[in-house]
């Protein structure tokens, strides 16, 4: 029998296969989910590396679920879960409380929960749901900041640990032959509808409005609940498509923060709706390991299109505007109707552009003005015109999620940034001295050549 910590009062060690009654979802997913860590550490690496947590071979993980703690002032008060991570004389712990299907994490239970750890001398309070957030250090509800001044409060979407699951199989990452097929039956368990975890599929019931307000040229509001439902719901999206991007490439992908959002959620959304009532576009970026640049995705509301690009340096070692677009043509392998290559040039020069389908019949239609200048940047861009589609709450979203892979497909993966080649030898001039001596005998090194001096040993 697994022993209790101090500070609990009652609880059970989280089980693979728990013995629960059919409704009982939310516990049901948590115990399955709780059980895995201190079984699989690949997986636990991962998930809690998150939290600022590192996991070795010394650490001991364990997890318990209905759990119950002596100081708590109601007893309804059952958080779904409790971690321990022990390394050393070093321990943290975290109460989870999760939620499955369309249910949605409850304010007022959240800061119960954060009070309840910070009374027990607890670390931290995880929430699990399928709401998306930007970080884990992000969290969907809002909670007064003096409650986390002794306590953290993490999140974690389902979706997010189901990719970290996807992700470790795509790459072997476990070896074990039991571990691995934990994680194999664990990915088919996420997979399954009945578990109750969804993806975000749709923007909010103002989307409509939203933009039949802009099609009217109508003035935007900052306070208006339309702009703020659409903003966050965006945000939701760039979550979940950043992780659909990762299943898509087997690699974690990021979303691109701004370094002064990126520990304010509230001031990014601030920023986000900002953007919206100016530009009247919703924009992100997102991040491939190891490719030529950042995807940026915008959602121009007033066009109705969608589009991705990336921008990528251009040689500098090659003279002319042609010779630098037969480089990037190079390796954009298939045509596509919807490409669009922009130039940038030095100085105030406006941008130009021009189909991918023209550039192969003539490389220089992206010239400017002045023929003796040369681009210093290419962005290739695939833009769509979504029409009424947009306006659509699915269809908008379906339409976002079939683009963005397309164009990492089509442009992205083959795209590679420019880099100065290595310099050649240098070749010496043989002088008229030089030459004279060629007959002399060659002088042999002396045996103690490492006790000559200095100027002798660097002589060629």
């Amino acid at each position: 029998m697994t022993e209790l910590p101090g500070f609990l009062k009652c609880g059970d060690a989280a089980r693979l296969i728990p013995v629960l009654a059919d409704t009982n979802r939310e516990q049901r997913i948590a115990s399955i989910f709780l059980s895995l860590l201190p079984q699989i550490p690949s997986l636990a690496h991962e998930i809690f590396s998150t939290v600022g947590l590192r996991v070795g071979k010394r650490t001991k993980i364990e997890a318990f679920t209905e759990v119950v703690l002596k100081e708590a002032d109601n007893a309804m008060n059952r958080p779904d879960g409790l971690i321990i991570v022990s390394t050393g004389q070093k321990s943290w712990s975290a109460l989870v409380e999760a939620k499955i299907g369309t249910a949605r994490l409850d304010e007022d239970q959240v800061q119960r929960y954060l009070e309840m750890a910070r009374t027990n001398g607890l670390d931290a309070v995880i929430t699990i749901s399928n709401e998306f957030v930007a970080r884990a250090d992000h969290s969907p509800v809002s909670v007064p900041k003096t409650l986390l001044r002794k306590v953290d409060l993490f999140h974690w979407s389902w979706t997010w640990i189901a990719t970290q699951c996807e992700i470790l199989a795509y790459k072997r990452a476990v070896e074990d032959t039991e571990q691995a097929f934990l994680l194999d039956e664990i990915r088919r368990f996420f997979n399954h509808p009945s578990t109750g975890i969804q993806r975000f599929t749709q923007m909010g019931k103002g989307w409509k409005d939203l933009n039949q307000a802009i099609t009217n040229n109508a003035t935007l509001k900052k306070t208006s609940q339309e702009v703020e439902e659409g903003v966050a719901c965006w945000f939701e999206e760039e979550r979940d498509l950043c992780l659909q991007l990762s299943r898509h490439v087997g690699q974690p992908v990021e979303t691109v923060i701004e370094r002064k959002l990126r520990d304010d959620p509230a001031a990014r959304i601030k920023n986000g709706i900002n953007n919206l009532v100016a530009d009247r576009s919703l924009i992100s970026a997102f991040r491939i390991p190891d490719s030529a640049g950042d995807i940026e995705v915008k959602a121009d509301l007033a066009l109705r299109t969608v589009s991705a690009s990336m921008r990528i340096k251009a040689p500098q070692d090659r003279k002319s505007t042609k010779a630098r677009v037969n480089w990037l043509l190079r390796m954009l392998i298939e045509d596509d109707p919807r490409i669009l290559i922009l130039a940038h040039w030095p100085g105030r020069a406006p941008a130009t552009d021009a189909a991918l389908s023209v550039l192969r019949e003539d490389p220089e239609a992206l010239q400017s003005d002045n023929k003796d200048a040369t681009p210093h940047t290419f962005e290739v861009r695939l833009v769509e015109r979504l029409g009424k589609r947009f306006a659509g709450n699915r269809t908008f979203i379906e339409d976002v999620e079939r683009i963005v892979p397309a164009f990492y497909d089509l442009v992205g993966q083959h795209l590679r940034a420019w880099q100065p080649p290595p310099p050649k030898p240098v070749k010496s001039s043989i002088t008229s001295d030089d030459s004279a001596g060629e007959n002399e005998p060659t002088e042999v090194p002396s045996e103690n050549w490492a006790e000559a001096r200095p100027e002798t040993q660097t002589r060629h």
